[in-house]
């Protein structure tokens, strides 16, 4: 007992892969459209419905056999073994096959009401064939389906009132009722047939709908993931950029001056381990005399938007007084508003304006001494010379008195111009 029932499951099993794969081509039917649904609709279809119809049709041969009708029970076998070869057939296209199908159950509803007056039975086959037809194929051949059962019943109706052929079977039936039946027939064939098409056409235009939206949305993704990308090349880019910079650049928050961020350059001009200061208030790295300037030009700068440089004093860790030129930015950190600035050590300039400063001094002082203490006792002998000059009486003394006055005079010259110069230097800045 417990054989059969796992032996009925594995069966059915290997019927339905078999039945599957023979009706499903997989590595066609990659994409979800419509013609993908009709045919696993067409798979299914066949998969359930030929171990019914073999059911239904052995008792029925056996009962044509036993009345005398082997010929009908012949084509009963000839019929359904043709339909299961023909369906199983994977050489053959399955478009192809379900076009032989369809005119095979064409061909046996004919001979089904033709030939056993079986009326209702082979309308069952024909209107079952135009549902099937309207599910499996387009609406121009949906609606064909449709004449041609109007045909089959028009020349069924010509058979039963002109009578040429010798068939009992058939003229049994009387055209007035086959006229009422047929034309029911037909009305509602067509209706139902008309139902399916649009319900099928609501539904290719909803997968199409989805269709599209899925691609829309498939784009969007990659456009998504590549915008990802670039943020994310864009972001180690940043990062390189601050933290390889020779400059020294910090990452803090704007109201309470809290460190966020800092670079190695500024580690090595403060000597604070990164560590140290990612605990650190900005404030403590300003010379107190030059923090509440600090904080005034961060003001400025977030109210104005103003981009302009600030001098002021920090102190390492140490405590070495360190003369920065600061320069700012907005920057968003971790999602938060938050400031960059770029603190360059400036002390080598400070100092080397100093030592000019000096030298500037030192040379204000020589001319001093220059235009006050060396031209008054040059005055004084340019004087006493004048003054000689008059009393000497000889050529050759009056001569040299002129080369001593001449000479007097071009160092006095040369004085000048050295006070002017230097005049001249300070007043451009030196």
């Amino acid at each position: 007992m417990t054989s059969n029932r796992t032996f009925v499951p594995k069966l059915w099993s290997l019927y339905q892969v078999f039945v599957l794969g023979v009706m499903i081509d997989t590595s066609k039917e990659q994409k979800e459209s419509i013609r993908s649904l009709q045919n696993k609709l067409f798979a299914t279809g066949v998969l359930y419905a030929i171990p019914f119809i073999v059911i239904a049709v052995i008792p029925t041969v056996i009962l044509e056999f036993n009345s005398g009708h082997n010929a009908i029970a012949f084509v009963n076998i000839v019929s359904l073994v043709s339909a299961i070869l023909i369906l199983f057939n994977k050489g053959i296209p399955l478009l192809s096959r379900k076009v032989i199908l369809s005119f095979m159950i064409i061909v046996y509803a004919t001979i089904l009401m033709a030939f056993m007056g079986s009326f209702t039975l082979g309308c069952i086959y024909l209107f079952a064939l135009s549902i099937f037809i309207a599910i499996q194929f387009s609406s121009r051949l949906a609606y064909l389906s449709v004449v041609i059962n109007f045909l089959i019943c028009a020349g069924f109706s010509l058979l039963l009132y002109y009578k040429p052929f010798q068939l009992p079977s058939l003229y049994e039936t009387s055209i007035f009722n086959w006229l009422i039946y047929s034309t029911n027939f037909i009305i509602i064939n067509l209706v139902l047939v008309m139902s399916v098409r649009h319900l099928l056409s609501g539904l290719e235009k909803n997968m199409l709908k989805e269709s599209f939206l899925f691609n829309e949305l498939y784009i969007e993704m990659i456009n998504r993931h590549k915008n990802g990308k670039l943020l994310a090349e864009s972001a180690n880019q940043y990062k390189t950029l601050f933290f390889q910079s020779p400059l020294p650049k910090i990452i803090f928050d704007a109201e309470n001056l809290q460190i966020l961020q800092i670079n190695e350059a500024a580690v090595d001009q403060y000597c604070y381990s990164e560590e140290e200061f990612l605990n650190t208030n900005l404030s403590e790295i300003f010379h107190p005399d030059c923090l509440s300037d600090f904080r005034s030009w961060i003001a400025m700068e977030q109210s104005e938007s103003k981009k302009n440089n600030h001098i002021t004093k920090t102190v390492r860790k140490d405590g070495q007084l360190v003369h920065a030129e600061i320069r700012s930015s907005d920057i968003s950190f971790e999602g938060k508003p938050a400031k960059l600035i770029i603190a360059t050590d400036i002390s080598q300039q400070i100092f080397d304006t100093e030592i000019l400063n000096q030298k500037n001094e030192k040379l204000k002082q020589i001319a001093y001494l220059q235009s006050h203490v060396i031209r008054v006792p040059l005055a004084n002998i340019m004087g006493l010379s004048e003054l000689i000059l008059q009393d000497v009486k000889t050529s050759q003394e009056k001569e040299l008195l002129h080369h001593l006055s001449s000479s007097i005079t071009e160092l006095d010259s040369v004085i000048r111009n050295i006070v002017n110069y230097t005049d001249d230097e300070d007043a451009v800045g030196y």
